[in-house]
């Protein structure tokens, strides 16, 4: 099982210490937990961007009726996330809805990139989508921010901040790209937060806040992201009712703290010397 952990006793324990509390954390801060598949068919991913932007990091399964690669593990929660909200009509009432979730997940990582539990190919997340109004993004960024400092400062982490801006390889017309990253700009700063610019870094679907942590010996991680997705909302018609009763796109945020488990936990190890 090249890239996948075998998890000893003790790293099981750990293991489960940190997603339990991280369960509890995201209760107290309004999160649902829901779980969801992990294999889909292509047309999932041909409607997420994933097929055509991001295939050659997922790991095909083959359709014994077809003879096709028609099927894939998910490396990522969001579509099944988006399609378990599109599942029934919204009201304005009901938002922000922040989905929680700690599914495993697969990535196509090249070979020589594997490194312990740094870059594995099989992994869990510290994962969650928010779904909001446009209105109600700055006050959804500051609130994740707060749990992000709360949840370092637990482990005497310091970390520094870099904005992503849209990649060469995207989704999504150069209108909803600038709304994206001008919307969540102004959050980080309105937010006063300090942070460096990183031009080209962002995922293909929106613009993004990454955390980069120094552990003890000095290097950086990049665990902890926050992304705006003004793209997803229209590929999935998500919707929900407003005041005038008319249908409106709401705005997505993908989020995690850890980051995936096992980076995390290798942090850890290497931080307090094991």
């Amino acid at each position: 099982a090249p890239g996948a952990v075998f998890w000893s006793p003790k790293g099981t324990v750990l293991y489960q210490v940190l997603a339990d509390r991280m369960k509890r954390w995201t209760r107290e801060n309004g999160y649902q937990e829901i779980k969801t598949p992990l294999l889909y068919n292509k047309a999932l991913w041909e409607k997420s961007g994933h097929w055509g932007k991001y295939r050659e990091n997922m790991f095909l399964v083959l359709d014994s009726e077809t003879g096709e690669h028609d099927f894939s593990l998910k490396p990522m929660n969001c579509p099944s996330h988006h399609l378990y909200f599109a599942s029934r009509k919204h009201s304005y009432r009901e938002l922000p809805l922040r989905y929680s979730t700690q599914d495993v997940l697969h990535r196509n990582e090249a070979s020589g990139s594997l490194s312990g539990l740094t870059r594995v190919r099989q992994f869990a997340q510290d994962d969650a989508h928010i779904y909001c109004t446009e209105a109600q993004l700055v006050d959804e960024v500051k609130r994740f921010i707060q749990l992000l400092d709360k949840v370092y400062a637990a482990f005497g982490l310091t970390y520094v901040a870099k904005f992503g801006t849209r990649p060469a390889v995207r989704i999504g017309d150069d209108a909803l790209w600038d709304r994206a990253e001008a919307a969540l700009e102004s959050a980080v700063k309105s937010l006063g937060i300090e942070y460096q610019q990183n031009p080209g870094d962002g995922a293909f679907y929106g613009p993004k806040l990454d955390f980069h942590v120094k552990d003890s010996i000095g290097r950086t991680w990049q665990l902890g992201t926050i992304q705006a997705d003004y793209n997803a909302p229209e590929r999935f018609s998500l919707a929900y009712v407003g005041e005038d009763n008319a249908e409106h796109r709401p705005v997505v945020l993908h989020r995690a703290i850890y980051g995936s488990f096992e980076r995390f936990i290798a942090i850890l190890v290497e931080h307090y010397a094991g």
